[in-house]
């Protein structure tokens, strides 16, 4: 499936980054999984004032949410946060 041979290329590249020394956050398209996106705003180029989208080069998705992969650490704090949050997700939708 081309979408798990994204994943395995985006993870290929934090890895070669991270040997090198470098952190770095890639943002995902979340249709096809490729690395390949550019933020546009609504009349085609980039403005800080104006509300981003991301748009996919290659398989056309354009959207304001993507998914992004990171080499960075998680510190103990961000694994407690992320452990409440897989937790309150995977509740079956009754509050406690």
């Amino acid at each position: 499936m081309e979408q798990d041979e994204n994943v395995r290329k985006n993870l290929k590249v934090l890895e070669e980054l991270s040997k090198k020394g470098v952190t770095f956050d890639l943002k995902i398209c979340p249709q096809c999984k490729s690395a390949i996106v550019s933020i546009m705003d609504v009349a085609g180029m980039y403005s800080p004032l104006s509300p981003a989208r991301h748009v996919c080069k290659k398989c056309g998705w354009v959207g304001r949410a993507v998914i992004e992969m990171t080499n960075r650490r998680i510190d103990e704090l961000d694994e407690e946060i992320l452990e409440d949050i897989i937790e309150i997700l995977s509740e079956d939708g009754t509050e406690k």
